[in-house]
């Protein structure tokens, strides 16, 4: 099964968005908690090369602004998944 990783700080709204855009979304899991972003990104890297999983863009992903923030900052979880690869026939059948 294809596999994504990415970083989020809010992983309970991270894991609705794409079990609701993702054909076949299975074993959800965070795979590490860090409190900077860089290290977050750099563990997501490192594991997608390991695993063969695709990176997922965390541009749109910043801390949240709406709240005052922690002394230490944001939390950055690495999140990891599964779906279900789509074949050709599957996609032309649409």
């Amino acid at each position: 099964m294809p596999c994504k990783v990415g970083i989020t700080t809010n992983p309970e709204r991270r894991r609705l968005y794409w079990q609701e855009r993702t054909t076949g979304f299975a074993k959800w899991e965070i795979l590490e908690v860090f409190r900077s972003k860089a290290a977050a990104k750099e563990y997501e890297t490192a594991y997608a090369l390991r695993h063969k999983c695709e990176a997922v863009p965390s541009s749109s992903d910043t801390p949240s602004r709406g709240r005052e923030p922690t002394i230490e900052g944001e939390w950055w979880y690495v999140y990891h998944f599964e779906y279900a690869a789509e074949t050709a026939s599957s996609t032309l059948n649409r």
